[in-house]
């Protein structure tokens, strides 16, 4: 049983990452196996496989070797060649000591425990929705990561990849006004963010305070006003309101 839970729970990175030597279920033989106890039978190595793709939505080939492109038979399942079976194995005894010994030691709890699902959330790579399109608006700009945003929109919304509610576009736009200096930008990502979310007060709070910084002043106010309108009694849109009327 505890070796079920050790397998379960540190399905860290990718699919059959440390299971080489032939594909799961072919035969009972497995080579290279250096983190998976060596007597791990076929139905618990399936399990394991079935939790990597699950969890990073990926295929063999992420870290298995394909001798052929494109040819599943050709699969080196013994090869470490591939650089993602590597880190793999790090992160799975990253895993196990997390489970193993930090959470217990933190919370008291041994029943507990994260899993490769946990981070990756179907993501190879689970960077938050907000990195992301930081990422992309310093490297290709604005208009790329907005349409980047929509694309993931389209593509994971509702699946939990990624966090799509209010604060990761808010945390954007801080980002580019506060630490980037670029109002301009981020008056754009909290234009996207009121497309998203137009009954959110906040939002526009958030963008009369960007109008303002920008000189903005007759948006700002109707920015406000409209958060009012949504949120009579929103404490941040009243302040705003009553410091344009002079503090009255």
């Amino acid at each position: 049983m505890k070796r079920s839970v050790f397998v379960l729970s540190t399905a860290a990175l990718g699919l059959g990452l440390l299971v080489s030597g032939t594909p799961a279920g072919a035969q009972e033989e497995y080579k290279n196996l250096q983190i998976l106890p060596k007597d791990t039978g076929k139905q618990e190595l399936l399990q394991t496989m079935r939790a990597f793709t699950d969890a990073l939505g990926v295929r063999c080939d992420f870290c298995h070797l394909e001798r052929v492109p494109g040819d599943h038979n050709s699969m080196d399942w013994a090869s470490d060649d591939l650089e993602h079976k590597q880190i793999a194995r790090g992160m799975m005894k990253m895993t196990a000591s997390i489970n193993g010994d930090l959470l217990p030691e933190a919370t008291g709890e041994h029943d507990g425990g994260v899993q490769c699902v946990t981070c990756h959330r179907g993501l190879p790579n689970p960077r938050t929705l907000d990195q992301v399109l930081l990422r992309t608006a310093e490297r290709d700009g604005i208009e790329t990561a907005i349409a980047k945003y929509r694309e993931l929109r389209e593509r994971f919304y509702g699946t939990g990849s990624y966090d799509f509610s209010t604060g990761s576009l808010g945390k954007v736009a801080q980002t580019l006004a506060q630490e980037k200096g670029d109002l301009a930008g981020a008056l754009q990502i909290v234009d996207l963010n009121v497309e998203m979310n137009p009954e959110n007060a906040e939002v526009f709070v958030m963008r009369a305070e960007l109008q303002a910084a920008n000189g903005d002043d007759v948006g700002a106010r109707a920015s406000v006003e409209h958060a009012l309108e949504l949120d009579p009694e929103n404490r941040h849109a009243k302040r705003m309101l009553q410091q344009m009327d002079g503090g009255k």
